[in-house]
């Protein structure tokens, strides 16, 4: 969806607000609702490439009625200087067996991105999620499937939509920490199509 007569400093601010009051909703709740929201996990993310690095926080919490949510919040930056905020609310769907073998998250992604050689701002809602693979009961190796797409209706700036792929296969380094190598295909839908990111990865995920 495009916008015309909006200057780059306004869909910054757009972006940001609208990154922010993804995440308001999940902390309020928590001021708000006593012991009807619990934290279960903090963590912190982080990969880098040849070209590109992102980084993540990452709150697990049990919100009342809706059921364990994972939350995030970060940005993405490559060396075009494309830089992209990032916010996930992602809703863990099945049982609540402590065995199970695989984890499916559905929900959402905000995209606040500059985009530096077209200097250009994007908003997107993407809609999607992740599917995770457990190799043993430990959980402690496991292989992630993400998938987001962001549609013309729903992706504002010069951009029709958003899509965004990765793949990794993580494994326990000791307790609390656990490392990755992965791949993302992370394009912006423009005049001239703009892969962010397409390329291997390596990172490490730290719980606390």
């Amino acid at each position: 969806m495009k916008l015309t007569g909006s200057g780059g400093c306004g869909w910054r601010l757009v972006a940001t607000v609208a990154i922010l009051a993804c995440a308001a909703p999940a902390l309020a709740q928590q001021n708000n609702a006593g012991d009807r929201v619990r934290t279960t996990d903090h963590a912190v993310e982080f990969y880098i490439s040849n070209d590109a690095l992102q980084a993540l926080y990452v709150r697990d919490v049990d919100i009342g009625e809706i059921g364990p949510t994972e939350v995030r919040g970060g940005f993405f930056y490559n060396e075009d200087r494309d830089l992209v905020g990032i916010a996930d609310f992602l809703l863990l769907v099945g049982d609540e067996v402590d065995v199970r073998r695989l984890d499916v998250r559905v929900g959402t992604r905000l995209y606040g991105a500059f985009l530096a050689p077209e200097d250009e701002d994007v908003f997107g809602i993407g809609l999607g999620g992740e599917a995770e693979y457990f190799f043993n009961r430990a959980r402690s190796v496991s292989v992630k499937l993400g998938l987001f797409y962001s549609p013309d209706i729903a992706t504002f700036g010069e951009a029709d939509n958003v899509k965004d792929v990765s793949v990794r296969l993580m494994t326990r380094l000791r307790d609390g920490t656990d490392i990755f190598i992965g791949y993302r295909a992370f394009e912006f839908d423009l005049p001239i199509d703009r892969e962010v990111d397409d390329h291997m990865h390596i990172g490490f995920r730290r719980s606390f």
